[in-house]
This record gives C-alpha cells, structure tokens and sequence, in this order.
C-alpha cells in the first residue's frame, strides 16, 4: 500500500444501526426477544415477513426477517453470537432470575474473562451473551457519574 499523499478520512459511522437475523418463525423469535432482552416492536410488515426491534434504553435494534424455505438466503448465516452490555454483575443476576422466572433456559451467571456473563439461545439457536464489566480487583462498587 502506498502511504504517500494518504489523505486521513474520518468514518462517517455515527453508532450501532441494527442488527438482522434470518429467524425460521418470526412471532415466536419476537416473543423470545421481547421477553429475554425487554425489546418492543418497533416496525413490521407480514407481507414481507419481519419485525424490528428495539431495546428503548440502549437504542439497540434487531430486526428479524423470515428466512426463506427454500434455502435461497444463501446457506447457514454466518454469525458466532451477539453481546450486550449490561450495567453490571448485580444487575445480571437479577435478570437471570428474570429468564428463569419467565422459562427461558440458561446455565446461570458465569465469570468470563473476569467479566460476569449470561449465555442465552434464541429460538433458532443464534448465541445471545449479556456481559458486565469486570468488578474493581478491591470489590468495591466504581460509582459512575
């Protein structure tokens, strides 16, 4: 690559705009998510099958779109799992508490890397990871202003 005369552009990038999952049943991935990550409908459409998604604290948006019978949307997607943060370890444990109330299985709150983490799957499998900061190595809780 030839660095001479590189002009540095700043990426018009303004922040995270959504995310789209190939789902097999699009009512029943909308329940899941609504339930597990407190998302709302957002938009929809039945005649093009999906349903947007948003998380109305973080601005998080995942639409969920029919994947084709026919295996036209090009084979398996390729997607190893979404993370969300959550304020922190506490807080996780309360909404681990919350899936398990409501009947969605999960293994608990693990530590992971030193960071409290929950591991979910969504109706079709797709790997879903809630993830808190590390705690201070004092224990104490870091006030935030």
């Amino acid at each position: 690559m030839n660095t001479t005369n590189t002009v540095t552009v700043r990426s018009p990038m303004t922040g995270f705009s959504h995310v789209q999952l190939l789902v097999t049943d699009v009512a029943l991935s909308e329940q899941w998510y609504s339930t597990a990550l407190g998302m709302t409908r957002r938009a929809a459409s039945v005649e093009k099958g999906y349903v947007a998604l948003e998380h109305a604290a973080s601005g998080v948006v995942i639409v969920l779109s029919r994947r084709p019978p026919d295996g036209s949307d090009g084979g398996e997607a390729v997607l190893d799992h979404l993370a969300f943060a959550v304020p922190d370890g506490d807080t996780l444990a309360v909404w681990a508490d919350h899936l398990t109330a409501a009947g969605i299985p999960h293994p608990g709150v693990v530590l992971e890397l030193g960071k409290p983490s929950l591991q979910l799957r969504d109706p079709d499998g797709t790997a879903i990871e809630l993830v808190a900061p590390a705690p201070p190595p004092d224990g104490r809780t870091v006030a935030s202003g």
